[in-house]
């Protein structure tokens, strides 16, 4: 027999186990399809580092989940059959081109695009209200609560335990013990500081709560880096909440370090807050395992405004990447004009060069983006793109004072879209997002103005400016870069 030492049995098994490691998620990373550069990165990773690489791997390489929801029931079966009251509404995807309002060539198309890759139609007969202050929307939202009948969902990816997250909770277990049922589903990152002393008496009064993805239990779907950033709060499904505000103090401007805070939220009234209520209650079926389609949560709603409105939720479950494919679509089918508010800008290759070309053809592309931000690496690696985009014709706004964090788009000053997700690769191909698409031009005529207004308070850069940053600050900005996928 062989008498080998101890290091000698190590560096064999070590080497061995490597190998296996390779043999065994290579060809999953292969089968995986993503593009061809991560692919060969995450092999490589495999093969020199088999033990990281591994390790990366399983925390931020695995992208995708599937999530085994009861969604076409939800969608089709309790959604579709209340659309029948509506007269002429449209049921089936994409929508027959005489059911549109009067649009634009390019809100027409993006309309039709975001029907087929969210396989839902846009809804007519909807009051929307738009807030850029988060005190005013969240009176709105905790008067919608108090008047709440038989349920209240809340979903929030941050939800901090601060004064103004006491205040929901408060509210909530008001309305569990009048008999209302109240559901509230935070992001298992995001809601980090829900702890048990602070859900206590909100089970005692009777809600339910849920953790989307909890980091600290293990599962066959566990992927720590996908998160739900979805903003939402349906009550009695027939009013609906949606856009750029979680739940704690600094959104209302509280904290020194963030204040001002500039964000943008919506209000929804009619028959679109049903498509709402199926993202939540897909998202709660996950993470809870109670099953929402019923009448009861998705009641006949009647028209009550003169808007065209749709809710498009995208995540990596999705293979459409429904959001990308509507932002994708909404830039190149520009003809006038691109307004895009958004905090975090990582943009892809593909979406830069969309931007880009959109500028070169003549459209006024404008981009506002903060010039503080909370989050300091997404902005250095956001701002390692300026200066190719700037070259093309983009103009680009740093807003300035304290954190801008409205998500917003306007094409044409026809179309318009507020929600959850930013113009970054994280938002597009890792988040759980909701975005609310609004078709027409009385309502992006209003997102124009609070554009314009924005700009008020915003520096907007040029070549020169940007050719006097110092190296480092450009190194700095070129590193960020490299992490852009992830951020």
């Amino acid at each position: 027999m062989f008498d080998w030492p101890w290091t000698t049995i190590i560096a064999v098994g070590t080497t061995i186990g490597g190998y296996l490691l390779g043999f065994l998620l290579i060809p999953r990373i292969i089968l995986g399809r993503r593009e061809a550069g991560a692919t060969l990165a995450w092999i490589l990773a495999i093969l020199f580092l088999p033990y990281l690489g591994a390790l990366l791997f399983f925390l931020i390489g695995r992208t995708r989940v599937r999530r085994r929801t009861k969604k076409k029931r939800i969608r089709n079966d309790a959604f579709l059959r209340s659309l029948e009251q509506l007269p002429e509404s449209p049921t089936a995807c994409p929508p027959a081109d005489d059911l549109l309002p009067d649009l634009s060539a390019a809100a027409h198309d993006i309309t039709v695009l975001a029907s087929t890759v969210s396989q839902s139609p846009p809804m007519p007969g909807n009051e929307v209200q738009v807030f850029i202050d988060a005190n005013q929307a969240y009176d709105s939202m905790e008067n919608a609560i108090r008047n709440a009948q038989h349920h209240v969902h809340l979903q929030s990816y941050i939800y901090r335990t601060d004064a103004a997250g006491l205040r929901f909770r408060d509210l909530l277990i008001e309305k569990a013990r009048q008999g209302v049922e109240c559901r509230l589903l935070v992001d298992g990152v995001g809601g980090h500081q829900i702890n048990k002393r602070f859900l206590k008496p909100l089970l005692d009064a009777g809600a339910q709560f849920a953790r989307f993805m909890p980091v600290f239990k293990l599962s066959p779907h566990w992927r720590p880096n996908l998160r739900n950033h979805r903003k939402i709060l349906i009550v009695d499904g027939v009013q609906g909440f949606c856009g750029g505000l979680n739940i704690g103090e600094e959104y209302q401007g509280r904290r020194k370090k963030f204040a001002p805070w500039r964000d943008t939220h919506l209000r929804l009234k009619g028959p679109v807050v049903r498509q709402l209520q199926g993202v939540f209650s897909e998202d709660w079926h996950y993470a809870s395992g109670e099953d929402l389609a019923d009448e009861q949560h998705f009641p006949l709603t009647s028209p009550c405004g003169s808007q065209w409105v749709h809710v498009v939720d995208s995540g990596p479950d999705n293979e459409h990447e429904s959001i990308y494919s509507v932002f994708f679509t909404a830039v190149t089918e520009a003809n006038d004009n691109i307004f895009i508010t958004t905090p975090y800008f990582v943009p892809d290759a593909p979406m830069r060069m969309a931007l880009k070309a959109a500028a070169w053809k003549g459209v006024d592309v404008r981009l506002l983006l903060p010039g503080k931000s909370d989050l300091r690496l997404v902005q250095l690696a956001g701002r390692s793109y300026y200066k190719e985009l700037l070259e093309a014709g983009v103009r680009i706004y740093e807003h300035h004072p304290g954190i801008l964090h409205a998500k917003t788009m306007v094409i044409d000053g026809a179309w318009s879209t507020v929600g959850s997700a930013n113009m970054d690769i994280r938002s597009f191909r890792l988040n759980f997002e909701a975005n609310i698409l609004i078709s027409g031009e009385d309502f992006a005529k209003t997102m124009q103005r609070i554009f314009y207004e924005d700009l008020k308070n915003a520096r907007e850069l040029t070549r020169e400016s940007l050719s006097s940053k110092r190296w480092g600050t450009r190194l700095a900005e070129a590193m960020a870069r490299i992490l852009s996928p992830v951020l």
